[in-house]
C-alpha cells in the first residue's frame, strides 16, 4: 500500500502540490477584495475548531481535533474523485483556506491560546517544540498531496471507463486507512505539542 500511495501517485501529488500553492498565493486577492464567499467559510471552520477544543483542552483533545478535522478534509479529497476535477478544485480551496487565516489571522490566537493551555500546565521544551513543529508540514503537507492524488487517480480512471467508483473508492479507502492516516495522527500529536510549547515558559517546563 505505500507503493500504491507514494508511488504510484508521485506525479499527481506534484499536481497538487501545484494547486494547493495557487489556493496559497490566491488568498491575497481574496483578502484585498474581501470575496466573502472564500473568507467565510475559513473563518467558520477555525470558529468550529474553537468550539470543539473548549477553553483549555489538554494535548489529547487538541490532537484529537485537529487529526479529526485533517483526516474528513483528505478523506473528502479522496471521496470527491468521481471526477478528477472536485478533488484539485479542493486542493485550490483549502489552499486559499490555509492563506486566508495565515493572512488574516482573526481567529488563529484564539485557537493557540486554547491549545497552550492552563499557566500551571505542563510545557515541551524548546527543543521539543522545534522538533514537533518541523514534523507537521513534513507529515501534514504531503498526506494532503497525496490524498488529493488519489482522489485525481481515481477520477481519470473513472472518466476513462477503467474502474467503477465503489470498487476505486474501496481501494484507495484501505490504502488511506492504513497509510494516510496514521500518518496524520502522529502530525497532530506533534502539532497539538508544538502549539503547547509557544506558551509563556513556567516552572514545569522541560525538554521532555
Amino acid at each position: 500500500m505505500l507503493e500504491f500511495v507514494f508511488r504510484d501517485h508521485l506525479r499527481l501529488a506534484v499536481h497538487a502540490l501545484v494547486l494547493f500553492v495557487a489556493g496559497l498565493l490566491l488568498a491575497v486577492p481574496v483578502l484585498r477584495w474581501r470575496v466573502r464567499v472564500l473568507i467565510l467559510p475559513a473563518r467558520g471552520l477555525m470558529r468550529f475548531a474553537l468550539g470543539l477544543m473548549g477553553r483549555a483542552p489538554g494535548i489529547a483533545r487538541g490532537a484529537g481535533v485537529i487529526f479529526a478535522h485533517n483526516a474528513a478534509v483528505m478523506f473528502l479529497c479522496v471521496a470527491s474523485g468521481f471526477h478528477p476535477m472536485l478533488p484539485a478544485i479542493l486542493t485550490v480551496w483549502t489552499g486559499i483556506n490555509i492563506g486566508v487565516l495565515v493572512k488574516a489571522g482573526d481567529d488563529a490566537p484564539g485557537l493557540l491560546k486554547a491549545l497552550q493551555g492552563p499557566p500551571d500546565g505542563w510545557k515541551p521544551g524548546p527543543r521539543l517544540t522545534a522538533l514537533a513543529g518541523l514534523l507537521v508540514p513534513l507529515i501534514e503537507l504531503p498526506c494532503f498531496w497525496f490524498s488529493a492524488a488519489m482522489g485525481m487517480g481515481m477520477g481519470q480512471r473513472i472518466q476513462a471507463g477503467a474502474a467503477l467508483y465503489a470498487e476505486a473508492l474501496a481501494e484507495r479507502a484501505a490504502a488511506y486507512a492504513c497509510v494516510i492516516l496514521p500518518l496524520l495522527l502522529v502530525s497532530a500529536v506533534a502539532e497539538a505539542v508544538a502549539i503547547r510549547g509557544m506558551g509563556p515558559p513556567d516552572a514545569a517546563t522541560g525538554d521532555g
